[in-house]
């Protein structure tokens, strides 16, 4: 209809489902890497405005050539947030309800599209078009125009309700948020050791991250590596010092800047004492801890910018990355029934900071999926272990010892192959030469038989003759 209305036809209307359909295509695949410094629960309120917006102006412009452009950008939006959201659905589900969930969304975004298909003809026929003069202003549009307007219209104050319901970052302007978001910062590359493997283990507190560190580090190192095992803050003699200013109970005074700064020192000290040397030995570095702690807790916690975090731990560390980073994710209350000794300083901090601060390790998983493995802490110890080790297995590289173990049993097989081969040669060989025995000893026992036949027969012969030499001889004397 609203290819109709603009003078097109059919073709038209091909070139806009195409616009559409493939800006949802980008939107969903760009999702993940998108201003990956901004919160998911509040991309996911932009793009529902930003897809408001969109069809707002897809009604107005009468012009084809900018309407095809407006409506891919509202299928980015509607990429973005279908994107989003499904993110966050998972990241909010229990692992044995995510897919029942996830069936059950599915099946009512189909029904909402089904009714969709159907109504909006029908409300953009009931509209019809309409033509508004004031002078050189002429205002005329129909139904279908006025109908995507109102979708535009409705998706606003929806998009301001999520935000409301939502935003895990109320305490700071999104406004601010998004200006650090996009203006980033001239940071060190972010780049993985050349050598040796690097973990980080991320979450809350209680989130059983110190288990699970001394439980890979026993795993890593029966695989003949060698590991470090260290934690931030206070792997180092400065480190220790700065702990103790950072997590006594009588540091409550403590400025929001000051913490996030005094972890960033310990963090600088801790990679270039610790860490780095342990990698270039090839080592394997196990962490509780790392950048993402920072970026959560004073970003997201203490609402300070998560962007300016991350550059300064990032400056801190010259840009060094986990190969792999695990966050244990468990819900605040869980975690807090977990404590056995008195609570320091963060952890004495009320719960709706600890659910900011999930909220924050969460988003940073969700902007970085590859390089992250989010793992159901709730779980029993062993079973989050098992999901650990099953990602291990996949990227961690071979140990010295694995690599001699890995050939002598190539060797190993090489060599029974090679005399299993040997063994079937010798075999073959055996079977053919009793098969050619035997088939000279078949051809023996032909000979002797056919020879023993001849024989019979000349015998036969022989005294065929001397019988009928005998009858004529008989016959020859009778005969006198």
């Amino acid at each position: 209809l609203h290819a109709k209305d603009l003078g097109g036809g059919p073709v038209l209307y091909g070139l806009q489902a195409g616009a559409l359909t493939g800006g949802v295509a980008v939107g969903i695949r760009t999702a993940p890497a998108l201003l990956p410094a901004l919160s998911r629960r509040r991309l996911l309120a932009i793009a529902l405005a930003f897809t408001g917006v969109a069809l707002l102006a897809a009604g107005l412009v009468p012009d084809v050539t900018s309407v095809l452009l407006i409506m891919a950008l509202a299928g980015v939006g509607a990429g973005l947030a279908a994107n989003t959201g499904h993110t966050l659905l998972d990241q909010e589900s229990e692992d044995q309800r995510r897919a029942r969930t996830t069936e059950h969304l599915h099946a009512v975004v189909r029904v909402f599209v089904a009714l969709g298909a159907v109504i909006a003809p029908a409300v953009a026929a009931g509209i019809g078009p309409h033509r508004l003069e004031n002078g050189r202003f002429v205002f005329a549009h129909g139904g279908a125009a006025f109908t995507l307007m109102l979708v535009g219209a409705l998706l606003l104050p929806v998009a301001a309700l999520v935000l409301a319901k939502v935003d895990d970052r109320s305490g700071v302007p999104l406004r601010q948020d998004l200006r650090d978001a996009l203006l980033g910062g001239d940071d060190p590359e972010q780049t993985p050791a050349a050598s040796g493997f690097f973990i980080a283990l991320e979450g809350g507190d209680g989130a059983g991250k110190s288990t699970q560190a001394e439980a890979l580090a026993e795993w890593i190192r029966g695989k003949g590596h060698e590991v470090v095992l260290t934690r931030e803050p206070g792997a180092t003699p400065v480190g220790k010092r700065l702990r103790s200013i950072l997590l006594d109970v009588s540091s409550a005074g403590l400025s929001h800047r000051a913490e996030a700064l005094l972890y960033a020192a310990d963090r600088a000290e801790h990679i270039d004492t610790v860490v780095r040397p342990a990698l270039e030995r090839g080592a394997v570095v196990i962490t509780d801890r790392y950048i993402d702690s920072s970026v959560a807790y004073q970003g997201a916690g203490r609402d300070l910018s998560p962007t300016e975090i991350a550059r300064i731990n990032r400056w801190a560390t010259n840009g060094l990355v986990p190969q792999l980073t695990v966050l244990l994710d468990v819900s605040p209350e869980t975690a807090r029934e977990r404590f056995t000794e008195a609570p320091d300083r963060l952890e004495s901090e009320p719960a709706e900071f600890h659910a900011r601060v999930r909220a924050g390790f969460l988003t940073l998983a969700a902007a970085d999926p590859g390089r992250y493995l989010v793992v159901d802490a709730g779980q029993e110890p062993e079973a989050v272990g098992a999901v650990i080790r099953h990602r291990l297995d996949q990227v961690l590289p071979l140990s010295e010892a694995e690599i001699q173990a890995r050939e002598e049993a190539r060797r190993k097989a090489e060599e029974e192959a090679r005399r299993k081969a040997e063994e079937e040669a010798a075999r073959k060989a055996e079977e053919e030469r009793l098969e050619r025995e035997r088939q000279e000893q078949l051809a023996r026992l032909r000979a002797e038989e056919e020879e023993r036949k001849r024989r019979e027969l000349e015998e036969a012969q022989r005294r065929e003759a001397e019988r009928q030499a005998e009858e004529a001889r008989q016959r020859a004397e009778e005969a006198r």
